[in-house]
């Protein structure tokens, strides 16, 4: 981990134990600043440039508050190594939990609270800041035990725990997440469907980072290739059904005229999917481990047509079934997923949505091993695979 000494503007790796404590800075870089990198900090050093002011403002700041170190993402990562950068983004996560603050320089907003009107209409200029649209920022937001918002004067807007109510009105998150930093523990109990609504309404510059900044979030890691494009996001979807039976992933919505794969194809379609929880069934009804082969999905499931059971297949000899995953909408029963076949792989049936209101779900069924089928899912469809259009 490459550190930046706060007087003498200096960098020094440092491996594990031997980190010193130090604070990060979070900030969303516009067009104007444009930020430094790490080959270009000590030719900024001998000119003036608005990245550099940031940079020596925020070391001057953390300074007087006892920090001799610090971390930012632009200039403490050689980014011309592609595996330097690739243990930084794996690593990340972790670093930001390790870091005794994070100061959040928000360049947007212009904090004042002279009056009541001042500080309603600074409160509304925070809660609309880029900064909380911003993908990269999701993990900056809760893996810290404390962030420190600043305003573009560098003035002291307040920390996250302090304005948790106007931060979950504007990102979605519980308030139970913004209190200190979101343990392992603690993020567990959130389902991968909610953890995936966080992200749903933010963006970040290189398609792919929208996968990549979310490795922390779910505990995985995954190389890093840059041109592969949403793909990334397929990939870090397979990670995270490797190492969990948390069927939400499956929980997603869509309005499209193609039939799709199982996996989501972005984080957008998780929009409505925050209130998605897993259940657990009996030990003899768990979902059998599903996993992926070159035929998608491989699932093994009950030859059952009764409503309400762990698949419901169309009795009248149709090639489409009702899946229902292990996974409630708040309380109003499993949620399920309408599948078509289609050349001896099944698909999510024309592009319909998964119900996320209610489905009639009365005992689940046991049934013994011999009367299960194996079937294979589609992972993903391309929406210019034409024989799948409707």
């Amino acid at each position: 981990m490459r550190l930046l000494q706060t007087t003498y503007l200096q960098f020094k790796e440092f491996f594990d134990s031997q980190v010193p404590r130090y604070a990060i800075l979070s900030h969303r870089w516009d067009e104007v600043e444009v930020e430094v990198s790490f080959q270009e900090f000590e030719d900024s050093l001998k000119k003036q440039s608005a990245a550099l002011d940031i940079v020596s403002q925020f070391c001057s700041i953390v300074q007087k508050q006892g920090f001799n170190w610090v971390w930012i993402d632009t200039c403490c990562i050689d980014k011309r190594s592609s595996a330097e950068l690739a243990e930084a983004i794996n690593s990340m996560y972790r670093w930001y939990e390790r870091a005794e603050v994070c100061y959040a320089y928000l360049s947007d907003v212009r904090w004042t609270n002279d009056t009541l009107e001042d500080l309603d209409a600074s409160l509304s200029e925070f809660a609309k800041s880029v900064w909380f649209r911003r993908g990269w920022t999701l993990q900056e937001l809760l893996a810290p035990p404390d962030v420190v918002f600043l305003d573009c004067q560098w003035r002291r807007i307040g920390t996250k725990s302090t304005h948790s109510r106007l931060i979950s009105d504007a990102t979605g998150i519980g308030i139970i997440f913004l209190s200190g930093s979101l343990s392992r523990t603690m993020a567990d109990s959130a389902s991968i469907a909610k953890k995936m609504s966080w992200a749903s309404m933010r963006e970040t510059t290189r398609v792919e980072d929208m996968a990549y900044c979310l490795m922390g979030i779910f505990d995985v890691n995954m190389p890093l290739l840059y041109g592969e494009g949403r793909k990334a996001f397929y990939r870090l979807q397979l990670e995270i059904i490797g190492k969990s039976d948390d069927e939400s992933i499956f929980a997603w919505t869509e309005d499209t005229h193609y039939i799709s794969g199982l996996l989501a194809p972005w984080p957008t379609n998780f929009r409505l999917s925050a209130g998605v929880k897993p259940i657990a069934r009996p030990e003899a009804e768990e979902r059998r481990p599903y996993r992926m082969t070159n035929r998608g999905l491989e699932f093994q499931l009950p030859r059952s047509s009764r409503p309400g059971y762990e698949v419901e297949w169309n009795i009248y000899g149709g090639h489409k079934l009702i899946l229902n995953l292990n996974c409630v909408f708040t309380k109003k029963g499993l949620i399920r997923i309408s599948l078509k076949e289609e050349r001896g792989v099944w698909y999510r049936n024309e592009g319909t949505n998964v119900d996320l209101t209610y489905s009639d779900a009365g005992y689940l069924n046991n049934l013994a091993k011999n009367k299960s089928e194996t079937i294979y899912i589609y992972a993903w469809a391309k929406p210019d695979d034409k024989h799948l259009a409707r």
